[in-house]
């Protein structure tokens, strides 16, 4: 059996005195950024996992890890109202650390809050993850649940919604309910596992529905700012019949650019997840609703379960989307129409 690296062997990697290599790992001390950036260099060349003893051992009971690629995007913070409510009420500390989309920040955070030794894991993976996040996880062995992204190929504990039926939803609203025969897929990255969903279900619309419809997949990043450009874009070059954002927040900056150009209601725009602010937008948009927060909830609830012993295993959980029809498709008939 290999001999366990200790701290010491860090010290020694790094070059400087024990105290300061604990120094770097508990946050305390001064510390110049220099030795610091060292330190931490060392302790993931030679595999470190730093144990915290008793006062962490007490913490695993009443601290669960929550990672998330970006905290700024309007669907994680309700995503994420729903799994630190949930734990709150039950006694427990959600312990959120985001990775902002990047592999090697997800394992970074992955390893410390393993330190931690948190009773359980809720993760939204970062964009591209793959067999080796979920081989991590599952060397760790604490109760886990993936929420609303998964490892494709991967059969670990997932809560989300039904992307191939949200794609599904808003292909065939504008083709049946508008006959539309031009339609742009407008955001989202290349390698996202629910815009690959979201597109296979939009393919499956279009095929069922015997019509001849043009598709434009383009791609973007997933905010307002995103959207506006891109609205801009397909005004100058000439605009869809109709336009599925990856998300709410796209789908808002499309309309304004449509605002800003007098071309209001030229295009019919749906948007994606149905965050708060979608209701009350001018216009109003027309979103597939997945239930952030139910979403959050969920998971909480299926890692909770775990713990307590209800549960031999963290039960998965596939939500139903729904089609909030508002005036950004041209309907409104006094509050917002439900399609499923």
């Amino acid at each position: 059996m290999a001999r366990r690296v200790t701290l010491i062997d860090v010290a020694r990697h790094a070059g400087v005195s024990r105290t300061t290599a604990s120094y770097v790992l508990t946050g305390t001390g001064r510390v110049s950024t220099a030795t610091r950036e060292r330190v931490q260099a060392s302790i993931e060349t030679l595999g470190y996992v730093y144990n915290e003893g008793a006062a962490s051992l007490r913490r695993k009971s009443r601290t669960i890890g929550v990672i998330v690629p970006k905290i700024d995007r309007p669907f994680f913070g309700e995503v994420l109202s729903g799994v630190e409510s949930t734990f709150t009420a039950s006694g427990y500390m959600a312990l959120m650390v985001a990775t902002r989309n990047r592999l090697d920040q997800q394992d970074r955070l992955l390893r410390m809050l393993r330190e931690h030794q948190v009773a359980a894991l809720v993760i939204i993976p970062a964009t591209a993850s793959d067999h080796e996040l979920v081989d991590a996880i599952r060397s760790w062995d604490v109760p886990t649940v993936f929420l609303s992204r998964y490892v494709r190929g991967s059969t670990e504990p997932y809560v989300g919604s039904d992307e191939v039926r949200g794609g599904y939803l808003a292909a065939d609203h504008l083709v049946r309910a508008h006959g539309c025969r031009s339609i742009t897929y407008l955001g989202g990255p290349t390698r996202g596992i629910a815009r690959a969903d979201r597109l296979e279900g939009v393919h499956r619309a279009l095929a069922e529905s015997g019509s001849e419809v043009n598709l434009v997949d383009l791609i973007s990043e997933s905010t307002v700012e995103a959207g506006l450009r891109a609205g801009h874009e397909l005004v100058g070059s000439g605009l869809p019949d109709g336009i599925i954002c990856h998300n709410d927040s796209i789908a808002m900056g499309v309309a304004r650019a449509l605002y800003d150009t007098g071309r209001v209601g030229a295009t019919r725009i749906i948007g994606y997840d149905d965050i708060v602010p979608a209701k009350v937008s001018v216009p109003s948009l027309t979103s597939v609703a997945t239930g952030g927060q139910l979403l959050g909830e969920t998971a909480a609830r299926s890692v909770l379960a775990v713990i307590s012993g209800a549960e031999p295993a963290v039960r998965s959980h596939l939500a139903e989307p729904r089609l909030i029809v508002r005036e950004s498709c041209g309907d409104h008939v006094g509050g917002d129409a439900a399609t499923s």
